[in-house]
């Protein structure tokens, strides 16, 4: 199978990931063992998680961009949602988990070692941050849902990392144990917080939900500066994995010969996907008058100008 470029840079941003994960493990373990401090030991055996969120979305991009085949005619982007999806359980399982380690040393408070804490969770918020960043962007470059929440879980990663880092500096200042436990459960409400917002991201594909109102409205201007395009309707829209898949009735010319009207379809297709990238699009040509009629006499269908949408109409202005 041959891996496009862009499948290619997501593959590698997901690979860079699951090595820093590895790596930050063994220093949040190492960490907490030598510092005592339950809060980085806690965020070390949370990360465990990362690496194995980290490997799916690495198998799940590539299965994700596979070419269609006769059991996924229409491919299998939705692999992606669905690993997503469990990413997202993933996520609430570690705040979950920060919060129980939380409240167990808050009951019974420890004075922890800071020094070695502070060094680990401040490299480990660092290269959170640089990660985070370069997966969010190939995330919205390639409209990859698995991306996206692996870059919100590394930046609530990020968050709970700083909340423990204060709750450590505190700690110090303060000689006073509880205030470790109380950052590190604090901060994690901005990770649920982020975590909340991408999960209505994830759904929506999920459920077949129609592309947000940018894109449809990008598909609508392409058909409607097209001299040729008479009108249009049945304009259907969703979203599998990074694979945005859409269904269009354009009206043409009734005079039109057969082989014209084939010939303008697929060069409103060519202009579609240029508009919008990664955008799967059919295109079925009706003849204007004769389709007008036919709906009026069979459906008792009315024309309902420029309001658009399934089973209405968008008209040129004339």
């Amino acid at each position: 199978m041959r891996v496009s470029s862009h499948t290619s840079e997501q593959e590698s941003v997901a690979r860079l990931s699951l090595w820093v994960n590895v790596f930050l493990v063994v220093i949040k373990l190492a960490a907490g063992v030598a510092s005592g401090s339950l809060s980085v030991l806690a965020e070390g055996i949370q990360s465990l998680l990362d690496i194995f969120a980290s490997a799916a979305i690495l198998w799940t991009i590539r299965a994700a961009n596979a070419p269609p085949d006769p059991a996924h005619p229409y491919g299998h982007g939705k692999f992606e949602n669905v690993v997503s999806l469990g990413q997202m359980m993933l996520i609430f399982a570690s705040i979950a988990g920060i919060w129980a380690a939380s409240w167990h040393r808050f009951n019974n408070p420890e004075m922890p070692r800071v020094d070695w804490g502070i060094a680990a969770i401040t490299l480990s918020g660092i290269l959170n941050f640089a990660i985070s960043s370069r997966v969010a962007a190939v995330a919205k470059k390639h409209g990859s849902s698995a991306l996206a929440a692996e870059a919100v879980h590394l930046r609530g990663d990020l968050w709970a990392c700083s909340g423990i880092l204060l709750g450590l500096v505190a700690t110090h200042v303060f000689n006073e144990p509880r205030l470790d436990p109380i950052f590190a459960a604090g901060m994690t409400v901005f990770a649920f917080a982020n975590a909340l917002h991408l999960l209505r991201e994830i759904i929506r594909p999920l459920v077949d939900e129609s592309l947000p109102d940018g894109e449809e409205t990008c598909i609508r201007e392409v058909l409607l500066r097209d001299p040729r395009v008479l009108g249009f309707h049945k304009l259907r829209t969703r979203q599998s994995g990074s694979q945005k898949l859409a269904d269009v009735h354009i009206l043409l010319d009734d005079e039109l010969s057969f082989k014209d009207a084939h010939r303008i379809g697929e060069e409103i297709e060519d202009a579609l996907r240029a508009a919008l990238p990664n955008l799967d699009i059919m295109v079925h040509a009706e003849p204007f008058y004769e389709e007008i009629a036919h709906q009026r006499e069979r459906h008792a269908r009315e024309r309902e100008w420029d309001r658009g949408g399934l089973g209405e109409w968008e008209m040129r202005n004339s």
